[in-house]
């Protein structure tokens, strides 16, 4: 077990410094540690740590807040990574190369499925990392250690970065513990999880009020008979001096990720995590009441049966901190919606309904709050809310009415006053801003074409205006399967909503279920162009918000072409979907190791579907090819594996 005692003298410093900033200013000292590094797999060993020093505020200035920013993106000399492994994120030494070693995990960053993204595509992640605020200070050393067994002919482009906001601490650090910190057998009837996650008593400090259990946590591995860990389902119970304080299902939705579709099974559900994803700390705080407390952790008793291989990825740091140093204090710490933010796509542009993060920063359990926000340029509105936000918690918060926008670019802002009719504390943090684009513009009459897979009964299509009414739908009790349907219509001037919900969190079609079909949904005009094409890849379904008007300004990069090859796990055939602006000749071939088994040519096609015949080839994995007036337009792998008998 690791510690680590600060000075009485630092404390009192860091106290009596505080930070001077007037409440209108925000400074954010950002710190990179890994610019753009390509990070690659080491095969031969599993993993491949990429350490790198940050030079961070210094020991006499006063931190209030600190996240940390994990970007992914394709590399630019290499192609791009395809598998979801488990990267660890470590802070491994503190003061310099001769300094202190700590080897402390502060996240774990899930990899996604990257084999479909494109040369341009990167990703933004980011969590909360105050806890380790006295330790982020002057020379640390940050390792991102990559696993898994890829070729070294891929990998990602990473950036990792920390936004340290300076001010008044929320409350005064005064010690840290490691409690647990490892990967944990789990089900191994030889070696059971509770006799390696023992309980642990630590000591605590004088003047600590509360307690703070910073846990990451995730399950790994496939075993019978559950799937444990990586896709079963397990409780937790965390215990303080032997009794409850938490305890919940270590189970995470997958299906709405917001970083859709992936290459791989992306849409499973997972033990506590999700491919693409940087892991949100589980923080359990409770009150110092005693000189010593003890932590234990208690998992669902399980016993695996055969393929033993499951295992639970636990670090779990104990912080005690003094008393929280302001009654009064609320913070915004971001904006949902409206924003432009591509890690937000699910629920934006919107036309109603701003939604923000508030959190709680005060000792007084937050009961009340008034909240200005608008549309720049728009009429100010404020709303008056009221709940039960205790310290350190947080809550997303659904503002009323429309959204304002003009065409094109927007500034949308909110700002909190009066936390219980008090003034707050620290203002700085209080207001923030968000920029976002104007949802679709549309005409009075369209053309809404829905092919359906082969379970229409899980896709519910509907369309409603400001009102909430419903004005076009398509009742997954009458839809047939694998039917194409067309249907005009007509719509007033104004806002709309429309919803594509999928009950199997599966979309119109998933690579992994072939059964299941292909299906697709779009918005046409009554020309025939393309306006809005929904991604049929999109797990729990999608959402656009648009507006009707007399003479739109409509989107003329939405891509007129629908090329799809479904499916791609097959037995005997695929079928490539050919959907186009105009006829065009072109070739589909077949490829297998780069060498051309088959060319299919064909002549002024526009819209049909080619049926691909694979009877003929053995098992194995091929690639095809579409080209029209001469040109690659989609590359792609199936699998071929013939039914067992």
């Amino acid at each position: 077990m690791k510690s680590n005692l600060f000075l009485s003298l630092l404390l009192i410093s860091i106290f009596l410094t505080g930070c001077q900033n007037t409440p209108e200013e925000r400074k954010i000292h950002t710190v990179v540690t890994h610019d753009h590094t390509t990070i690659v797999c080491n095969p031969n060993k599993g993993n491949n740590p990429f350490a790198a020093w940050g030079v961070f505020p210094s020991k006499d200035e006063s931190i209030r807040r600190i996240f940390m920013e994990v970007a992914l993106g394709h590399p630019d000399s290499i192609n791009i990574a395809h598998w979801d492994y488990l990267d660890p994120i470590r802070i491994k030494r503190i003061g310099g190369i001769k300094g202190d070693t700590l080897d402390l995990e502060i996240g774990k960053m899930l990899t996604p499925y990257g084999s479909n993204f494109k040369k341009d595509w990167r990703w933004h992640w980011r969590i909360d990392v105050t806890d380790f605020a006295s330790i982020l200070r002057d020379s640390v050393e940050i390792e991102y250690n990559h696993t898994g067994y890829e070729a070294t002919s891929v990998g990602w482009d990473l950036t990792v970065s920390f936004d340290m906001e300076l001010g008044d601490p929320v409350a005064q650090p005064i010690m840290y513990n490691e409690v647990y910190d490892g990967s944990f057998k789990y089900g191994d009837p030889e070696n059971p999880i509770e006799e390696s996650l023992t309980p642990q008593n630590i000591a605590m400090e004088e003047g600590a009020a509360f307690s703070r259990l910073r846990i990451l946590h995730t399950g790994h591995g496939y075993d019978q008979p559950k799937g444990c860990s990586e896709f079963c389902s397990r409780w937790r119970e965390v215990l303080v001096d032997g009794k409850p304080i938490d305890r919940r299902d270590m189970w995470k939705e997958c299906a709405d990720n917001n970083l859709y579709p992936q290459g791989g099974t992306w849409i499973f559900d997972r033990a506590y995590w999700c491919p693409g994803d940087l892991q949100a700390p589980d923080i359990i705080d409770f009150p110092v009441t005693n000189t010593s407390h003890t932590i234990d952790f208690e998992l669902e008793p399980y016993t695996a049966t055969e393929n033993i291989q499951a295992n639970e990825s636990i670090s779990a740091v104990l912080f005690q901190y003094g008393t929280p140093n302001k009654k009064f204090d609320v913070s915004l710490d971001q904006i949902l919606v409206p924003n432009a933010a591509p890690e937000l796509n699910r629920f934006n542009p919107s036309i109603v309904e701003p939604k923000i993060v508030v959190k709680n920063l005060g000792s007084e359990t937050l009961t009340a709050l008034t909240i200005e926000y608008g549309t720049k340029g728009f009429e100010k509105k404020t709303f008056e809310w009221t709940g039960e936000l205790k310290f350190y918690e947080e809550a997303i918060l659904v503002l009323p009415g429309a959204i304002d926008f003009n065409f094109g670019q927007n500034t949308f802002y909110a700002k909190l006053k009066k936390p219980n009719g008090q003034t707050d504390a620290w203002q700085a943090d209080n207001q923030r801003e968000s920029m976002f684009m104007s949802p679709k513009e549309m005409p009075k009459q369209v053309v809404i074409s829905y092919k359906s897979n082969n379970t229409p009964e899980e896709n519910m299509i509907r369309i409603v205006d400001e009102a909430n009414r419903v004005v076009y739908e398509k009742d997954p009790n009458t839809v047939k399967k694998d039917t194409l349907y067309k249907d005009t219509v007509d719509l007033g001037l104004g806002h709309y909503r429309m919803n594509l919900e999928d009950s199997g969190h599966n979309g119109l079609e998933f690579w992994f279920m072939p059964q299941q079909g292909f299906g697709y949904l779009q918005i046409s005009d009554m020309d025939g162009r393309v306006l809005h094409r929904f991604e049929s890849d999109c797990g729990i379904g999608e959402q656009l918000d648009f507006t009707v008007k007399n003479n739109p300004k409509l989107d003329d990069t939405v891509e007129q072409s629908l090329l799809k090859l479904h499916p791609r796990r097959i037995q005997d055939q695929t079928q490539l979907f050919v959907q186009l602006e105009k006829p065009m000749d072109g070739e589909i071939h077949i490829l297998k190791d780069g060498d051309i088994q088959e060319k299919i040519p064909f002549t002024q096609i526009q819209d049909t579907t080619f049926d691909i015949d694979m009877t003929q080839y053995e098992d194995g994995r091929y690639v095809i090819e579409l080209f029209l007036n001469g040109e690659s337009k989609l590359k792609q792998r199936i699998s071929k594996q013939t039914r067992q008998q």
